[in-house]
């Protein structure tokens, strides 16, 4: 299976297993739940990963990218946030983190304005 079919693939199961996670919580703590749930299975495949280079990187791909990358992006970015870390690049790990979540609050802000604005 190629990269992208293995993407395609994990991010529809992650995406169908995030749903039923939030239907069966039924709360705005299933987003949550999701997201360190799938902060900490990320963490594991890293290190997994790392140890076993014999796998083949669709495998890597199917998993991370897809079925986590579907089930919460939230995992990716503390992923990056934390190899930062790991590599010692404080300052830019620090500035990735404040920056995202500004920015991603005022991308959140600005578009339900700008939806608001254009539907009344």
């Amino acid at each position: 299976m190629g990269t992208f079919l293995a993407v395609f693939v994990g991010g529809g199961i992650g995406a169908a297993l995030r749903a039923a996670v939030c239907a069966a919580m039924r709360t705005h703590y299933g987003t949550m739940t999701v997201n360190v749930a799938g902060a900490f299975l990320i963490g594991v495949l890293y290190a997994f990963f790392r140890s076993k280079t014999e796998l083949p990187p669709e495998l890597k791909s199917f998993l991370m990218t897809g079925l986590l990358g579907g089930f919460t992006t939230f995992s990716t970015y503390l992923l990056d946030f934390a190899v930062l870390l790991e590599r010692q690049k404080t300052g830019e790990a620090f500035l990735y983190l404040v920056l995202s979540v500004g920015l991603g609050m005022l991308a959140v802000f600005v578009g339900m304005k700008a939806t608001a604005a254009a539907l009344s």
